[in-house]
């Protein structure tokens, strides 16, 4: 989309009304990510379940209470996401011998991609179930692109590889999906069997959408 974005001059009376909130009890609306992280154990996960908790380390999750939005928050959802975060996020191979696949890309595979686990995500909001899809339409935010290099000879042998999740368009409900005030959600993803990768990984999902909040 670019930085730039086409606008429409407004008056400075109209600039001022919109800043200036009729009372205390209106509303405004924003743009926003509401993110929650997991850690997806290698060998071990077959569920993760998001938002249904607080967390205190806000680079972990922006979520302002477990399981619901306080009143009179409500968020219209727009796309869902999905990042793995890796505490070695470049996979370095300088072993002596033949190259390994092992690192930061080919997990990533098996966490969205491997045909043994099968990954699906399930949104809940109250009593209803949307899905389950597959896990393969929840796109990255952004990030390095994913690649790999390798060389060999007979006596040395070298491989660099980093990954993200494609940021391309992936899945939007257009607003058409909203999370009411305290209203039980969450967002469960499933694996039909555990991937081992090389170390157990962040995978952390958001919501992004317009947000209603009281202004004071």
């Amino acid at each position: 989309m670019g930085f730039g974005q086409r606008f429409q001059a407004k008056s400075n009376a109209q600039v001022n009304a919109a800043a200036t909130p009729p009372s205390g009890n209106a509303a405004e609306a924003i743009w926003h990510q509401l993110y929650d992280t997991q850690t997806f154990t290698s060998a071990a996960t077959v569920t993760l379940t998001f938002f249904r908790a607080a967390v205190a380390d806000q680079t972990l999750s922006n979520m302002p209470q477990g399981g619901v939005l306080p009143v009179p928050q409500t968020l219209q959802i727009y796309d869902i996401t999905l990042d793995m975060l890796s505490v070695l996020p470049v996979t370095v191979d300088t072993a002596v011998g033949p190259l390994t696949t092992a690192g930061v890309l080919n997990d990533l595979s098996l966490v969205i991609f491997g045909s043994g686990q099968r990954p699906t995500w399930t949104l809940g909001i109250s009593d209803k179930n949307y899905g389950p899809y597959s896990l393969t339409v929840l796109h990255g935010t952004g990030g390095p692109a994913g690649w790999g290099y390798g060389s060999s000879i007979a006596t040395s042998s070298g491989s660099i590889q980093y990954a993200r999740n494609e940021p391309a368009p992936g899945w939007n409900y257009y607003g058409n999906i909203i999370i009411p005030s305290q209203v039980n959600f969450s967002l469960v993803m499933n694996w039909a069997a555990t991937a081992t990768l090389t170390a157990n990984k962040l995978l952390r999902c958001s919501f992004f959408g317009v947000l209603n909040r009281r202004v004071l």
